[in-house]
């Protein structure tokens, strides 16, 4: 029982705020960190010093010697920002080979992932089974990109495991449930929106700065495209949602958390909102829909997630055509259904994911989507060329010439 829980069982408002103050001080201590600073916690440790401390839900303040050299990533998103801030080549282990999609990178003049997958070693299996503590331990990384509560929930990790190597290896530095921004724990927890969370894990690689400029051009894009966005009752509705064996599985754009970030940034309308208490959600799988309920809902406009990385969801989706129910399916009958984006995005991907995001529901106001994304110039919803003087390294002085 969490000393949160354990006080408000034995109930006083004084020994709730006590055991929350103390929850989050053992968090710190548990998972890497040192007790909470008084810092402002909107403004990252400041790069370039020796040893510094970067604060996170839900390690608290985490002090680091030095910039790490090594690191660990269990999620795509990390692995994008780490190409993103220049840092790529200190990846040593990720959660799998499907951590990583290329596309993006391609479309940026002197820009590529800088990482040698045959060198990595990948987390999970084959089988998708969990690693070990010796597994990090042979790894010997500076700072692990792996939410310590995620990790500690499961079967194969204890909260002593964490501990013991957040001791003898190195910290633990992640925030895993921002990404629906729901936690099915007890300790406390806080949720950060996608550009936060993004610059304070860039700040433990010194990097902060790139972030920022890189959330400045997204901010530019968005206001853009919301200057020109119609009315919101003349909006497609959207469904973002996966064919599972014989059903649906529903995503809530209007749901929060940074994994539909792109498409609350473009105003789109959530076809699944009257059913958002059943959509998918890191705490909770979702329920199912069936074919009839899909049609009650019958979203104008149809996107299927993780599909850059993989065609096969998207064309089970398109399948559906040839089948008398699935054919009824206002989407597929208007040839408005897309292969979507990843909910565990990067700065980089964010980028293209909201341009994807703007043509798939707004055609006629962006221009048409491409699946290759080889836009014109005059078709691009952000600079290329910009993105890709961020990513190497060219200071804003620089760029400006």
């Amino acid at each position: 029982m969490s000393p949160l829980v354990r006080a408000l069982k034995l109930g006083g408002i004084g020994a709730v705020l006590g055991a929350a103050i103390l929850a989050i001080v053992l968090l710190a201590r548990l998972y890497g960190g040192t007790e909470v600073s008084t810092r402002d916690r909107r403004s990252p440790a400041a790069e370039g010093s020796a040893a510094f401390v970067v604060e996170m839900s839900p390690m608290g303040a985490v002090e680091f010697p030095a910039v790490p050299r090594r690191f660990v990533t269990l999620d795509a998103h990390y692995n994008d920002l780490a190409v993103a801030i220049g840092r790529s080549e200190g990846l040593v282990a990720t959660g799998s080979a499907a951590n990583f999609h290329d596309e993006f990178y391609g479309q940026l003049e002197g820009v590529e992932s800088g990482v040698d997958r045959d060198a990595l070693t990948f987390l999970y299996g084959e089988s998708g089974g969990m690693f070990d503590k010796e597994t990090l331990y042979g790894l010997d990384a500076d700072v692990h990109h792996i939410d310590p509560l995620r990790l500690s929930s499961g079967k194969s990790w204890t909260p002593g495991d964490v501990a013991e190597i957040s001791r003898n290896v190195g910290p633990f530095f992640a925030n895993r449930y921002s990404r629906t921004n729901d936690y099915p724990g007890d300790e406390p927890y806080e949720f950060y929106p996608l550009w936060e969370l993004l610059e304070r894990v860039a700040a433990v690689h010194g990097e902060a700065g790139r972030v920022r400029r890189l959330a400045a051009i997204s901010n530019a894009m968005v206001e853009r495209i919301q200057a020109q966005l119609p009315p919101e009752s003349e909006r497609p509705t959207v469904g973002l949602v996966m064919v599972s064996g014989n059903g649906f599985l529903p995503f809530s754009l209007s749901r929060p958390g940074f994994g539909t970030a792109q498409y609350r940034a473009v105003g789109a309308r959530d076809a699944f909102a009257p059913i958002r208490d059943q959509t998918y959600a890191d705490a909770g799988r979702g329920t199912r829909l069936d074919i009839e309920a899909m049609l009650t809902l019958d979203p104008e406009v149809l996107i299927v997630p993780w599909a850059i990385y993989s065609s096969e969801t998207y064309d089970q989706l398109l399948a559906l055509r040839d089948d008398p129910l699935g054919a009824r399916l206002t989407a597929l009958g208007t040839d408005r259904a897309y292969p979507g984006g990843s909910p565990l995005q990067g700065p980089i991907f964010h980028l293209f994911q909201i341009e994807m995001a703007a043509k798939q529901i707004y055609p006629d106001r962006f221009g048409p989507f491409r699946a290759d994304g080889d836009y014109p110039e005059s078709e691009q919803l952000f600079s290329r060329a910009e993105v890709s003087r961020v990513l190497r390294g060219e200071s804003a002085a620089e760029s400006q010439r």
